[in-house]
C-alpha cells in the first residue's frame, strides 16, 4: 500500500483516533523468551516496528510488559493487562478475550498481526516423524513450549504433550540430548537455532512440513473490548492496514519472512 493510501486510511480513522487519545494508554503483555523476528525480550522485532506505526496512525499508545507466555495469557483473563501481543484464537479462550473477527465469528486473518507455523523438530537417530499427514513420536510423547496453543491440539488428538519448557532452544536441547524424539516449536527462531546453532546442527533436524499454520493476533480483555468496541476495532483496521503498507513489507522481506496464509 502506497504513502497515500495510508494517509487516506489515516483521514478514515481521524474520529476514531481523537476518541482514543482520550483514553488511557493499553498495558499489552508480550512473551518474554526470542521469538525473532517478531520479537525479543527487549521489546524489538516486527511486531512493535508494526504496532509502533498503529500508534502513530491512531495517536494512540501503548506500554509492554515482557512475562512468561502463560503469565500473559492469566493477567489478560484476570484483567491485569489490556492485551497481548501473539496470541492465536481458541474456544477456551474466547469467553474472556476478544480478536478481530469476521461478521459469521470466525477470526479475520488480514486483521491479524502475522502469521505463523507451528514446526516440527526431529530427533537424528530418533524413531520419530512427520509426512505431512501422520506423526509418530514415542509413547506419543512431543515436547512443546509452554502456554502454547499446539499442546492442546496434539492432547485432543492423543498425544502426551509436554509443554514444560520455556524456550525453542530449551525444546531442541531435549531433543539433542535424547529425552525426546519429537518437538513442535513455533517459528522462524527454532528453525534458526536447528540450522545454525552447534549444540543443535546435526543432533536434531526439521521435518520438510509444518505441522500446522496458525494467525497471531493482538488479543484484547473482553471487557476492554466492551467498554470501547469503537478503539479497539480501529486499532485491528491499523494492524492489517500497516501489514499491506509496503513500508512494512520491506521489513518483513529483509528479515526473511514466509507467508503461510
Amino acid at each position: 500500500m502506497s504513502y497515500k493510501s495510508l494517509c487516506i486510511m489515516l483521514a478514515l480513522l481521524t474520529g476514531m483516533a481523537a476518541h482514543a487519545a482520550k483514553a488511557p494508554p493499553l498495558r499489552l503483555c508480550f512473551e518474554d523468551v526470542d521469538q525473532r523476528p517478531w520479537s525479543t525480550p527487549k521489546g524489538k522485532g516486527l511486531n512493535f516496528e508494526l504496532l509502533k506505526r498503529v500508534e502513530t496512525l491512531l495517536n494512540e499508545q501503548f506500554i509492554y510488559f515482557p512475562k512468561p507466555w502463560k503469565r500473559c495469557l492469566s493477567e489478560l483473563k484476570l484483567g491485569q493487562v489490556d492485551g497481548v501481543v501473539g496470541a492465536a484464537d481458541a474456544v477456551d479462550r474466547r469467553p474472556w478475550s476478544r480478536i478481530p473477527e469476521l461478521p459469521d465469528g470466525r477470526e479475520d486473518s488480514s486483521r491479524a498481526l502475522f502469521d505463523d507455523a507451528a514446526l516440527v523438530f526431529l530427533r537424528v537417530g530418533g524413531n520419530g516423524s512427520w509426512d505431512g499427514h501422520e506423526l509418530i513420536a514415542p509413547g506419543k510423547l512431543v515436547i512443546v513450549q509452554s502456554g502454547y496453543l499446539i499442546a492442546q491440539q496434539l492432547r485432543d488428538k492423543g498425544f502426551a504433550a509436554r509443554d514444560s519448557v520455556k524456550s525453542a532452544a530449551d525444546a531442541l536441547r531435549m531433543l539433542a540430548n535424547g529425552s525426546y524424539d519429537v518437538a513442535i516449536l513455533q517459528g522462524l527462531e527454532a528453525s534458526r537455532l536447528a540450522h545454525e546453532d552447534a549444540r543443535f546442527v546435526g543432533r536434531v533436524q526439521q521435518a520438510e512440513l509444518p505441522y500446522a499454520t496458525v494467525n497471531l493476533h493482538l488479543m484484547v480483555a473482553r471487557g476492554v473490548y466492551q467498554r470501547d468496541p469503537q478503539r479497539i476495532e480501529a486499532i485491528w483496521q491499523a494492524i492489517g492496514t500497516v501489514r499491506q503498507s509496503k513500508d512494512y513489507r520491506q521489513l518483513e522481506e529483509d528479515a526473511g519472512v514466509r507467508h503461510f496464509h
